[in-house]
């Protein structure tokens, strides 16, 4: 059986300790800051960009879980960080490994085609 705890990864920021991990409120606010496509942050056209955006909507979640009043903007993130500071590997990959099912999964993961397929106009499902 599949742990289907979120994925967390201890990060050192401005003298706090945060949990970064990948939720749906991190998701929301990285395809807000994108004007609604959340593609545009996973496409790899701008890594430095969206790698900051993550980062800050991680540290932003974190903190406001732990009742923190500390809010970051991707700006801010990289005005304090260095390139060689952020873990741009780490935080994309903790994305990916969020929002894509394990391989061993995707069998038994419902596609638009058999969905449609199944329940389409004039078909029951049955």
């Amino acid at each position: 059986m599949r742990d289907i705890r979120l994925e967390e990864v201890p990060f050192e920021f401005d003298g706090k300790r945060y949990l970064l991990r990948c939720n749906m409120n991190v998701l929301a606010d990285v395809q807000e800051a994108y004007g609604g496509s959340i593609g545009e942050a996973l496409d790899g056209k701008n890594p430095l960009k969206s790698v900051t955006e993550f980062l800050a909507a991680m540290l932003n979640d974190y903190a406001d879980e732990q009742g923190w009043p500390e809010r970051w903007t991707a700006k801010q993130v990289g005005r304090k960080l260095s390139p060689r500071q952020i873990p741009k590997a780490e935080i994309m990959s903790l994305v990916t490994r969020a929002i894509v099912p394990p391989s061993d999964d995707n069998e038994n993961v419902p596609t638009a085609d058999t969905t449609e397929n199944q329940a389409g106009p004039g078909n029951s499902g049955n």
